[in-house]
Parts: structure tokens; sequence; C-alpha cells
């Protein structure tokens, strides 16, 4: 059977990607689960792969071309004897809708970039800094726009009003286009509770030095936090859940997907079935995840499929905030920093390590009520959190 290898969406990434290279040529046989292609979001360089065992048949698009998400890049087949029909798609690979391939690129491929020789780093940074790559002066040994001319360029725009004009860039465009949307169409719903994290943070002194002396990762907060929700994800069904039109889809999985800050944005790799994984495997995998997206190396499976998202800017002071919900997810939980302060405590006023919550969710999905019981339930393992940290690191399989 013929098979048509689509470009993923990948989550809270936007609607256009640049296809780097083929990491698989026609003819190769290639397993599912390797990587098949490489693309840049405007967020990272990620790899794509194969959904299913079978031979890379033909590609359709070539390196260095910009093509929107969902699009038909190319075929793959059982068999190399099975012949390729023309115009005509068989079974989409990677995608939830088949869409029918066609001998011209796509129609939202970057005309203009295309048209300019120049090296797949130019070509992006062009695009995200919207500059018109037929204006710039070339220094590549063909002619081709290198990544030293844009700088250039960018170094020699004008300056006015004691300020420099700089355009969108691609992450910045995409992250404004979605939180609009999430704004303009979903009707959030927040409530916050206060949290005393005072034997929380006992506890991860413990497991800090029980970490130490194994040689394992050592828990965050933030780690706490993401086994405390995926374990409330379990009590509180009802926010693991998304809103479709005519009916409400409840997962059977608990994928959470931890908001990481960069420097130009953010990405959202996701911890998949974050309920079954203890403290200490948490640490390791959001490790990982923090380091794929610092350096921009995470894969498609790594950023999309999250069924619910926590977003932690505690260690930068924030005492609270409410998160913009990332569709199609019915809820996002903020974390502020956990601070010391006067608090009652055993009918004594003591000082105590205290940290704002704040869910927000799809009011067209889940009531006030739920949003209750999640951060009651959540609270409560956070303020007594021995049940949280007791076995040993988990094998990691991904």
């Amino acid at each position: 059977m013929i098979y048509d290898i689509v470009i993923p969406a990948f989550g809270a990434t936007g609607d256009d990607v640049v296809l780097e290279e083929w990491r698989v040529q026609p003819g190769q046989f290639v397993k599912s689960g390797s990587a098949l292609f490489v693309v840049t979001t405007d967020k990272a360089t990620v790899e794509v792969e194969a959904f299913r065992d079978g031979y890379l048949r033909e590609t359709l698009i070539s390196p260095g071309i910009t093509v929107p998400v969902q699009t038909v890049v190319g075929r793959m087949a059982d068999t190399l004897e099975e012949p390729l029909s023309n115009g005509l798609t068989g079974e989409v690979i990677g995608a939830k809708e088949q869409i029918r391939q066609t001998e011209e690129p796509p129609k939202n491929v970057d005309e203009r970039l295309r048209r300019r020789l120049a090296s797949p780093l130019a070509r992006r940074m062009a695009k995200e800094l919207n500059l018109d790559l037929s204006s710039i002066k070339a220094s590549g040994s063909q002619g081709q726009v290198l990544k030293r001319d844009i700088m250039r360029a960018v170094e020699q725009e004008r300056m006015e009003g004691g300020g420099r004009r700089i355009p969108l860039s691609s992450m910045r465009r995409a992250i404004a286009q979605r939180t609009q949307r999430s704004n303009a169409e979903v009707p959030h719903f927040h409530g916050t509770m206060m949290i005393d994290m005072t034997e929380a943070k006992v506890m991860l002194k413990q497991a800090a030095a029980r970490a130490e002396k194994n040689c394992w990762v050592a828990p965050t907060i933030t780690d706490l936090t993401l086994r405390a929700a995926a374990l409330t994800l379990r009590q509180v069904s009802a926010l693991n859940v998304s809103f479709r039109g005519e009916e409400i889809l409840y997962y059977d999985d608990i994928h959470i997907g931890l908001v990481i800050g960069l420097s130009e944005g953010m990405l959202i790799p996701v911890v998949r079935n974050a309920d079954r994984l203890n403290l200490f495997t948490l640490a390791a995998i959001t490790r990982r995840l923090r380091t794929g997206a610092e350096a921009g190396q995470l894969s498609s499976s790594q950023l999309s499929g999250a069924t619910f998202t926590v977003s932690n800017l505690g260690m930068y002071g924030l005492d609270s905030f409410s998160a913009v919900i990332n569709p199609p997810e019915a809820g996002i939980l903020s974390l502020g920093a956990a601070k010391e302060q006067p608090a009652a405590w055993q009918g004594n006023l003591s000082l105590r390590w205290l940290m704002t919550a704040t869910l927000v969710v799809d009011h067209r999905a889940v009531d006030g009520i739920t949003v209750a019981k999640f951060l009651g339930e959540f609270k409560q393992l956070l303020e007594n959190p021995l049940g949280l940290s007791l076995e040993a690191p988990q094998e990691i399989t991904e």
C-alpha cells in the first residue's frame, strides 16, 4: 500500500516550517520511530519520525523549501514494487486528514525565498526577520546569501526615535497568533489556591541528597508539581479533556506539556504518561527536554500530544499569573514563586513557604467545581508530599 508522508502539526508552533534535509533516500527502508526528515519550525529544529515501517518511494519537497504543516512531502510503501499513482494519495502518515498531492509545490511556499540563492540558515533568519533576500548583498562564493549577510543587513537597519524597529520573528508571530486565537475562541475561567510548600521543600532536600548519593538527577519544585498535577488528573479526569464542538473528548492517557522559556519565546515539550513516572524519572526526563529545547533539538513526538500543560514562573520571582490555554487542551496550571511568609500554623503564627497555584480552564468543557476539586487535590498532595517521592528512577525508553 502507498502512504502519504505529511509534515505534522507541532502543538504550539507556527503554521509553516522549512524542510531542512531528508534522513532517508528513496528506495531505503525505514523503521517506525526512526528519523525520516528534519524541519525547522518557528521554535526549534525537529526530527520527524516515520509512523510505520516501509520504504521511502519518493520525495516531493526539496530541502530548503518553506511549506505549511499538513503538506504532503513524500510517499512510503510496503514494498518497492508497488506502483505510484499520479495525483492520487494513499493513506496519510502522521496526519488525521488526507491531503491531495499535486505536481506543483504548495501555494503557500514563499517563492521570494526560493528564487534567491541562500543557505538554509540564511533563509530561516530572513523569514524570521521579515527581510527581502533579493535586497541583501550576498558574500557566498557562489553568490548565495549567508548568515553573516543577514547579520550585516540587520546592523544596517535605520535607527528611528532612539530605538530600532525589529519585525516579529516567526516564533514571536506564532505565539501572538496562537494566544490571540485562544483568548478569542476559548472562554477562559480561572481559580487560585494558596499552597503551603514547607514540607515539600524539606522533602526535596532529602530527595536531592538521595539523588546525589545514587548519581540520579535531583528533582526540582517543577518536577514535584508536575508529578502532583499528573496524579491529580488521575483523580479529576474531567480536566483531562478537549472540547471538540459537539462533543468532549476524554483522554485515556495523561501527557503533560511543560512550558520552557527561551530567549526568543517558548517551547512546550511533552512528558508522556506522566502519572506513571516517579519523581526521579520525571526529573531526568524534564532535564533532557529542557536541554533539547535550549539546543533546538527536540523531535516531533516530543512537541505534540499534550493533554494538559504546566507553566512555572516561580523561579523568576513572580507571585502569581494566569497563563493562556494551549488548544485543544482544556486546562493549564500556572505556578508562582514559593516565598517564606507569616502564616497560621497549628494555632500559632509561623514562617511558612507559600506558593500560589492558578488553574485556567476552557469553560466550555470544565466547570468551577472541577477547578476547585483539582486545586484541592493538588494542594493535598503537595502539603503531604511523602508519597510523591519513594521510588528509584525508572528506565527511560524514549
